[in-house]
């Protein structure tokens, strides 16, 4: 049996769309997604007096001309992540935070939903199994979305079979500096995991699909940053440490699942080994619309994974 194992789409529209073609890419024969599903930022098209329009990201000012040039600019956006809207300055600087917010949540929202139809569709006629979460960046309402597919199963929260192999699913991690809506204590995420394990029959097939990754391992090395979200510079360069969680460092060495699956920290493409746990990373260039993942074989007990991206 092969699964394939990609996390933090982000909203970027062709990494979820290869995401999608990878178990018929890499001949696997289900898919499993580890949290992170929208995007972050609405970008203002803004249109000009002359009729043509401007959009700053990145850093960088765009000016478009033609219709031609600003669909493009809508498909580059959205491949990158961001979600845009066609504006006027006058109507930009009307809108408040709570319109900011509402509008995000109206394209989340929308584009989410069509990825969950869309694969829904895709899946079903291909017969490949797949099991999504959100992850701890996602609000409380994408919930329903994310449960509205009739093939798509959402793990959040769950223990759901897949192909006879049992998959626990925790789209939470632990607080930081960002105040993400689904960050919980140690303690609180303990809880969730051995609630959870407390519905699993056989550990020794059991696959944990946990959004942060387990603590002081090579899949959890990240950017620290300071409690105004800026980065932590030490001697002119960014600085890494071990950001992952112990309680779910604790639960794996206590459970010893056959494997643990992990995202969150898209820096951190990583392997490691926690007893008989195989534990992964496979990171995350949404932004670049590149599919980071890793293709796993099990094979009566035996496992093996080759990381992937294309």
């Amino acid at each position: 049996m092969k699964l394939q194992f990609a996390t933090d789409f982000h909203a970027a529209e062709t990494c979820f769309r290869k995401f999608l073609n990878s178990a018929k890419f890499y001949g696997a024969d289900a898919l499993i997604g580890g949290g992170d599903m929208i995007g972050k930022m609405v970008i203002p098209i803004i249109e000009q007096a002359n009729g043509h329009y401007e959009a700053t990201y990145y850093g960088s000012t765009v000016h478009i001309r033609t219709q031609h040039d600003l669909e493009a600019l809508q498909r580059n956006l959205r491949n990158a992540g961001f979600y845009s809207i066609i504006t006027t300055p006058a109507a930009l600087a009307k809108d408040t935070a709570a319109d900011a917010e509402r509008i995000t949540t109206e394209q989340a929202k929308a584009v989410l939903k069509g990825w969950i139809d869309l694969a829904d569709e895709r899946l079903t006629a291909q017969g490949i199994p797949c099991v999504m979460m959100a992850g701890n960046d996602d609000p409380y309402y994408i919930d329903e979305i994310m449960a509205s597919g009739t093939h798509v199963l959402d793990g959040a929260g769950k223990v759901v079979d897949i192909m006879g192999l049992e998959v626990l699913s925790v789209p939470q991690a632990i607080h930081s500096p960002f105040k993400y809506p689904r960050d919980v204590t140690e303690e609180e995420m303990a809880t969730i995991i051995d609630n959870l394990a407390a519905q699993v029959k056989d550990m020794s097939t059991c696959i944990f699909n946990i959004h942060i990754p387990p603590y002081d391992t090579d899949c959890d090395v990240g950017t620290l940053y300071n409690d105004d979200l800026s980065p932590v510079v030490d001697g002119g360069e960014l600085a890494m440490d071990h950001v992952g969680s112990k309680a779910v460092r604790a639960a794996i060495e206590k459970y010893q699942p056959l494997l643990s699956l992990h995202g969150h920290i898209h820096e951190c493409q990583g392997v490691s080994q926690i007893g008989r746990t195989v534990c992964i990373n496979p990171g995350s260039d949404y932004d670049q619309g590149t599919l980071r993942g890793a293709l796993i074989t099990i094979d009566q007990g035996k496992l093996d994974y080759t990381l992937t991206a294309g």
